[in-house]
């Protein structure tokens, strides 16, 4: 995975999943979790979602007049929100898919499940 992808992978999660920002163990995990999906996804999806990563760094610089990356916190959060009311319909679509990868690979953690009251998978019972 492309190091500055994946710095904006996190970045974007911890817009999303706020327990993520300055989590180094959860961020991880996460991103252990994302990969995997990542990995799973058609190439022609994958390239869409890259694609999409660089439109959210590169639109930063119309929004915000600087990096995605050099964005505070607070400034990321208020960035995405304006993004998830872009007037293209296809970059909406995209961002809610990314955040649905991005929910998948927190709530993947098992570290996570007792936060949600989630034990676990179910495990065959052995006779």
């Amino acid at each position: 995975m492309d190091p500055k992808f994946k710095q904006n992978i996190i970045l974007f999660a911890e817009v999303i999943v706020p327990d993520l920002h300055q989590n180094t163990s959860l961020e991880y995990a996460f991103i252990k979790n994302f990969k995997q999906l990542f990995q799973g996804l058609e190439e022609d999806s994958a390239s869409k979602l890259k694609l999409l990563v660089s439109v959210i760094d590169k639109l930063s610089f119309l929004y915000n007049f600087t990096s995605f990356e050099d964005l505070t916190f607070e400034n990321r959060k208020k960035y995405i929100d304006k993004l998830f009311q872009f007037p293209i319909g296809t970059i909406v679509a995209g961002l809610t898919g990314l955040r649905s990868l991005v929910l998948i690979s927190y709530y993947g953690i098992e570290e996570v499940w007792p936060t949600i009251n989630y034990d676990g998978p179910i495990k065959p019972q052995t006779p």
